[in-house]
C-alpha cells in the first residue's frame, strides 16, 4: 500500500515540474498516469480515486498544452497530502 502513495507523490512532483517548466522524462508523463489511473479502479466511487483520475488526465493535457501554473501548484499540493496522508494510516 506504500508504493500506491508514492505514486500520488511523484504525480505531485510532475505536476509541480509542469507548473514550473521544468522537462520530465517521457517514460514518467506516460507510466504515472496510467499507475494513477489502475490505481483509481480500486474503488472508483471514492474521491480519492476521482482525484486520481482527474491528475492522470492534467498530467497527459500537461504534455501538449501549458496548463495555469497556479492550477497545477493547487493541484499538486492536494495530490502531495493525499500521498502523505496514506504514509500516515499505514504507518
Amino acid at each position: 500500500m506504500l508504493f500506491l502513495g508514492v505514486i500520488d507523490l511523484i504525480a505531485a512532483a510532475i505536476l509541480l515540474s509542469q507548473g514550473f517548466d521544468i522537462k520530465v522524462p517521457l517514460a514518467a508523463l506516460i507510466l504515472i498516469p496510467i499507475g494513477l489511473f489502475l490505481k483509481s479502479l480500486i474503488s472508483i466511487a471514492d474521491i480519492g480515486s476521482i482525484t486520481d483520475i482527474v491528475v492522470a488526465i492534467l498530467i497527459v493535457l500537461g504534455i501538449f498544452f501549458n496548463l495555469p501554473w497556479q492550477f497545477l501548484i493547487i493541484v499538486a499540493i492536494i495530490m502531495a497530502i493525499k500521498g502523505l496522508l496514506s504514509f500516515i494510516a499505514l504507518g
